[in-house]
């Protein structure tokens, strides 16, 4: 059966979480706090499993790779190629790179690379985050600073409000700062060189391992600073959309739904829903299913065109 697939999240304990995934989207996370929710993921490290229909309490993966030409629009696929977070940052992330395929293949016994974007669900007044280095940092620079303890003055600060959407491409060093809820989409990837991460220590009295000589090979220098290739806001019948981003592993396309927005699907790609705020019901052929904040499901590739109704932001996302 061909139905949107809503998934259980994956919850992650880092110590730079809160309780947000909690007291704003209701999710019924450990102890009151995480870190990361991994809302759609395929990916060894955090494996979703499925929460209504006929595959109800099958893994996530189990139901992809049964028939892959169905779900995914290929007959051979051999993995899920992308993956969706939230991330409650209380605390300041580390300051981190990802590498790009080719990097991550040679050193990581094959895994991918991780190109990601982010939109902000919300943010505390004054928030900052990092994006990049100052112009004209090079390799040399990046080695002497992490050495020498002053990276902090070769990182590029942005403000950061509700809204706003930043694309990172692999070999990006970036970190998200205090007071931030990000919905991010990446390539299914858990592969992070940690550059900097503040002396703090864990609930066990140590300090994360850093990665300082992956991190300085990995980071690329002629990275532009603009937040993203993000498009207009655009009116539609039922509300408004706007492109988020736009690689050659991803596109996501942010909806604000006031009443009801069909969505043209073409039926050789899978696509991936997430809702940031309200509630809406997707209605499909053979039936409808609910979505509120907070919630993220898996829309199959055989699916055909649906329809969002309600009150509701939504970021789509596909291949």
């Amino acid at each position: 059966m061909i139905y949107p697939i809503k998934t259980v999240p994956v919850f992650k304990q880092y110590i730079w979480g809160g309780n947000t995934l909690e007291t704003k989207f209701g999710k019924n996370i450990p102890d009151g706090f995480a870190a990361e929710s991994w809302e759609i993921s395929c990916h060894s490290d955090g494996l979703c499993t499925v929460a209504n229909g006929e595959h109800k309490g099958k893994t996530l993966r189990e139901v992809v790779f049964s028939n892959p030409a169905q779900m995914l629009g290929k007959d051979n696929a051999d993995e899920f190629p992308l993956l969706v977070k939230l991330l409650d940052a209380k605390d300041k992330l580390s300051v981190q790179v990802h590498p790009d395929n080719e990097f991550a293949a040679k050193h990581e016994n094959g895994e991918l690379g991780k190109t990601e974007m982010w939109y902000v669900v919300d943010a505390k007044p004054g928030a900052v985050l990092v994006y990049g280095l100052k112009e004209g940092a090079n390799e040399k620079m990046l080695e002497e600073a992490i050495n020498n303890g002053t990276l902090e003055e070769l990182l590029n600060y942005v403000p950061v409000k509700k809204g706003d959407s930043f694309f990172i491409p692999a070999g990006t060093i970036h970190a998200i700062c205090d007071g931030l809820l990000i919905a991010e989409i990446q390539q299914s990837s858990n592969t992070t060189y940690r550059v900097y991460d503040y002396n703090r220590i864990d609930k066990d009295g140590n300090k994360r391992p850093l990665h300082t000589q992956k991190a300085v090979q990995a980071t690329k220098y002629d990275f532009s600073h603009s937040c993203s290739d993000a498009g207009k806001t655009e009116m539609i019948d039922g509300g408004t959309m706007k492109i988020l981003a736009q690689c050659e592993y991803f596109s996501v396309i942010k909806y604000d739904v006031e009443t009801e927005i069909e969505i043209q699907k073409p039926t050789s790609k899978f696509e991936m829903l997430v809702c940031t705020e309200g509630k809406a019901v997707i209605k499909y052929d053979d039936g409808e299913e609910i979505i509120t904040g907070g919630d993220s499901f898996f829309i199959p590739a055989a699916m055909k065109n649906y329809r969002i109704c309600g009150l509701a932001e939504i970021l789509r996302s596909f291949e």
